[in-house]
């Protein structure tokens, strides 16, 4: 599960933070609802592995 959640929160945040760099660099609309879910997402389980480091 750990390892889930870090390629989770590796994953998603990295690709929120990259995906509109290559939308703008196709000249395409960037689809920032689907970033924000992606950022939220990664957040998400950055937020799980600090909560449960503990029972792990």
């Amino acid at each position: 599960m750990r390892k889930l959640l870090n390629w989770g929160a590796v994953g998603l945040t990295t690709s929120a933070i990259l995906d509109p760099v290559i939308y703008a660099m196709l000249d395409l609309p960037i689809p920032w609802l689907r970033d924000l879910l992606m950022l939220a997402g990664g957040v998400g389980c950055f937020w799980l592995l600090i909560r449960l480091r503990d029972e792990w």
